[in-house]
């Protein structure tokens, strides 16, 4: 089953859940709590023991990959020369971030304003994600990292499934005689852009 048709498929089992359970009861309630700090302390440890494994492997692989412009941007793409362990790393921190982020948002959210309903959602989805992202996947369950795995990874489209979108549209990853071109092409504008400005000063 598609990641994405499954995240929505265990939001509206939990809505379902979370409808059956009496919110008002404060055993409940310490329960919900309980387990959703324990989901988010479960992340954290997986994040952790990534990080590492990333560091044990050390792999210095050179990876070179262009790093698209954010929308409605109008600078050109960037090429961006790393090793696989310092890019293993990057895209760790970021998920370690977002779980520190999200763990600190919705015990706010609960102590200040009461919030339940959203802690149960929250105690699943996130796990989910965490075990099953790339990183995970090449670290935890000793996948190689080829196909879908292949740095860099690109984002999935939360509605390809939904669509049936292919190709660009479900974010697949282009061929690598294409990005190598692209990657060339960046290269050579970003040296004439220096140039330009050399003659400049």
């Amino acid at each position: 089953m598609n990641s994405q048709i499954l995240n929505m498929a265990l939001v509206m089992g939990s809505m379902q859940i979370t409808n059956r359970l009496d919110l008002e009861d404060m055993s409940t309630k310490q329960l919900i709590l309980g387990s959703y700090v324990a989901s988010q302390l479960i992340i954290l440890s997986i994040s952790y023991m990534i990080q590492r494994r990333i560091l044990s492997k050390k792999d210095t692989t050179v990876l070179k990959y262009l790093e698209q412009p954010k929308p409605l941007s109008s600078e050109e793409p960037k090429v961006i020369t790393t090793t696989n362990m310092e890019y293993d790393l990057e895209q760790n921190g970021q998920a370690q971030k977002q779980a520190i982020f999200g763990l600190a948002l919705m015990v706010f959210l609960h102590f200040q304003f009461g919030v339940i309903r959203p802690l149960v959602v929250q105690s699943i989805l996130p796990l989910k994600n965490a075990v099953q992202s790339k990183v995970a996947q090449i670290y935890l369950f000793d996948k190689p990292a080829e196909g879908e795995l292949k740095r860099p990874w690109k984002a999935e489209n939360p509605f390809a499934a939904l669509t049936g979108a292919t190709g660009a549209g479900a974010n697949e990853p282009r061929p690598e005689a294409a990005e190598q071109a692209a990657i060339k092409e960046a290269e050579s504008k970003a040296s004439d852009s220096k140039q330009e400005s050399k003659k400049d000063l």
